[in-house]
């Protein structure tokens, strides 16, 4: 048996380590705290910030699995630190380390709490829709069948590489006709679903552009957040929106990797030379962003006297103990579900 990983990262501790001091501490801004005498800046040890419990854990077969921490470590995490060490000390990257670095970039633009609350808040508007388009696959499927076989045909199975759904067929005793139902849920295993077949699909995408490297001016520095992958709309600096995507011509994607680095592209664009230091102007477009992009923290090496400037912070306790809560009962609220959706309980009169 293995040790259960329960504490997720959702920002990694080996890209966090980055913006460590010479304490081997992490300066940490919030945008949103219960009093107005909070502290504008912490210190916290590079392990005590950005995670939360079982915030990627699945209750599979009926035992809670870390499948995707791991998986996410293995592919992602782990072979994205030495070349990321590679680009601190600017050293050439072959296009292997390329290949590596854009796919950390990618699984760090999908597994953090901000993309799960955009994830949620989509596919309540969206998943009657993906419902009812499964919902006639499955009835094409079961048409083909005798009616003896669908009465038998167990269809309520789930795992972690799928969509959680209950196909449920309903006969009455003597009958030849019946109700085919499909359920499904919005919550974690939908969003650990999306994760896995963005990271699998969508972000080859990524692949195809020119990426580079850019510095910040001098006497300026990157800062990072816990939602660090900024996709730009940009039309100047009073017109554009951080709802780009992956794919959209003219669209820029930024993620810092160090105080003095960051991954850069524009989409369609030919990559500027790597490692150019941006102008005065444009590394105050980028630290902006930046700065907006966060959820709820801001992370740097330093106490960042521009920061609370970018980014007003907001005091309201009760916001900080809805969201607080809305976390303690994160894993029991979808343990329940995932059991649900896992047991096979199927009704077939």
């Amino acid at each position: 048996m293995t040790e259960l990983h329960i504490k997720n990262h959702f920002v990694p501790e080996c890209y966090l380590k980055r913006w460590e001091g010479f304490d081997s501490k992490i300066c940490v801004y919030k945008s949103l705290v219960s009093h107005a005498n909070t502290p504008l800046w912490r210190k916290r040890n590079t392990s005590a910030i950005a995670y939360q419990k079982h915030l990627y854990t699945q209750v599979i077969s009926g035992s809670e699995s870390d499948e995707l921490e791991k998986w996410l470590d293995k592919e992602y995490e782990s072979p994205a630190n030495e070349v990321i060490e590679k680009v601190i000390f600017e050293k050439r990257l072959t296009a292997n380390d390329w290949s590596i670095l854009i796919k950390f970039l990618a699984a760090q633009g999908v597994r953090t709490p901000s993309r799960l609350i955009e994830h949620l808040k989509r596919n309540k508007e969206v998943y009657s829709e993906v419902l009812q388009g499964v919902l006639n696959d499955v009835k094409e499927k079961i048409d083909k069948k005798k009616l003896s076989d669908i009465k038998r045909h167990n269809c309520s199975e789930t795992n972690s590489n799928l969509l959680p759904l209950k196909v449920t067929t309903e006969f009455e005793s003597g009958q030849e006709t019946g109700v085919l139902k499909v359920e499904s849920y919005v919550g974690r295993s939908s969003w650990i679903y999306s994760i896995k077949h963005v990271l699998e699909n969508t972000a080859k995408l990524l692949h195809n552009h020119k990426w580079t490297i850019v510095k910040p001016a001098k006497g300026y520095s990157w800062f990072t957040s816990d939602n660090p992958v900024i996709k730009l709309n940009y039309l100047n600096q009073n017109e554009y929106d951080l709802k780009g995507g992956w794919g959209k011509e003219k669209g820029n994607i930024i993620f810092p990797i160090g105080p003095d680095h960051a991954m850069f592209v524009q989409i369609g664009d030919k990559a500027i030379p790597k490692n150019s230091r941006l102008s005065i102007k444009q590394t105050l477009e980028f630290r902006k962003f930046m700065a907006e992009n966060a959820h709820r923290m801001i992370f740097a090496n330093f106490f960042d006297e521009g920061i609370p400037a970018l980014r007003v912070r907001i005091v309201n306790d009760e916001w900080v103990k809805r969201e607080k809560l809305e976390f303690q009962n994160w894993h029991e609220k979808n343990s329940k579900m995932e059991q649900e959706f896992s047991s096979g309980s199927n009704k077939n009169s």
